[in-house]
């Protein structure tokens, strides 16, 4: 498909820059008939397969965003042509992918792209709805629950990608109607923003605290100015006015200090508060993953 392109530099819309298959431009494409389009979609899915599998500190999950981002693009433009065996092809193999970071311990780079897997599981179910999705809503959901025992945001981004696919899928519409419910009621009262405020508030105890070792440290130089001054004081006037602007200034600090413990207490609390929160629907979230799980297993089993 390449040589489609060559001797055209301006509207080549393949990047050459890094990595040679990546797509630049979706909207330079020419339409594609579908193992045309099934041969980009392969290259993306061998180079992230490959590297997932590396499973090594040094993987870059935010190029890995971008490749997810630009072939998700892809599939749901209108150059790739799609058909029914094509969109199967793609699914069993994107499942089969992130399917083996469930058993790692180490699954950075699974979990940093997962919210992007969920991306591309939302658009391939608006075109094809003859799939069983059962597999890939189970590591959906997986990978939502681990995200937020990691208290990383994107666990949110996987949420909204489940409740935009279609109530069509039979399994959507059990966890429609059973589970994400529940979680749209949280999200309603504020869940969607526990990690922000939970940051907010370790910042300002953070800070709170800096400014109290501050204070610790000016009263202490206070304290000793005014034993030394009472031990080498020769002119009791002079010694009298600087001994009494030193006591007013340390009594002010002193109350400072006080003030930054009420503050840091109950910032404290506040934080606990949060974290309480925050575990609670941690919990619950792993609870609908489980029960997802053997339902799914349930309804296979009733079925065969």
């Amino acid at each position: 498909m390449k040589s489609q392109y060559q001797g055209n530099d301006q509207m080549d819309p393949l990047d050459s820059e890094g990595i040679p298959f990546r797509i630049s431009s979706v909207d330079r494409l020419p339409e594609m008939v579908q193992e045309e389009s099934c041969r980009v979609i392969k290259r993306y899915f061998d180079h992230l397969e490959s590297t997932l599998a590396q499973n090594n500190a040094h993987i870059d999950v935010e190029q890995l965003r971008e490749l997810l981002t630009e072939i998700n693009g892809f599939i749901g433009s209108d150059k790739s042509q799609l058909k029914a065996d094509g969109y199967m092809r793609m699914l069993n193999r994107l499942t089969d992918i992130y399917a083996k970071g469930v058993q790692l311990e180490d699954d950075r780079a699974f979990t940093g792209t997962a919210a992007n897997y969920a991306d591309i599981m939302n658009t391939i179910s608006h075109n094809y709805t003859g799939y069983d999705y059962s597999q890939s809503i189970a590591l959906m959901l997986h990978y939502m629950d681990k995200l937020f025992s990691n208290r990383e945001e994107s666990w949110f981004d996987i949420y909204q990608h489940l409740v935009s696919m279609p109530d069509s899928i039979h399994v959507l519409q059990l966890l429609k109607e059973q589970h994400l419910q529940e979680i749209q009621c949280w999200v309603e009262e504020g869940v969607d923003n526990l990690f922000s405020i939970w940051e907010e508030q370790l910042e300002v105890l953070q800070n709170i605290g800096d400014e109290i070792h501050q204070t610790d440290r000016e009263i202490l130089l206070l304290c000793r100015q005014l034993s030394s001054g009472k031990a080498h004081s020769f002119a009791s006037n002079i010694y009298y006015l600087e001994d009494g602007r030193r006591r007013r200034a340390l009594a002010d600090l002193r109350e400072k200090r006080r003030e930054l413990d009420t503050a840091r207490e109950a910032k404290l609390d506040l934080t606990a508060l949060l974290d309480d929160n925050i575990q609670e629907f941690g919990t619950r979230l792993t609870e609908i993953r489980r029960n997802t799980q053997i339902q799914l297993v349930w309804d296979e089993s009733t079925q065969r």
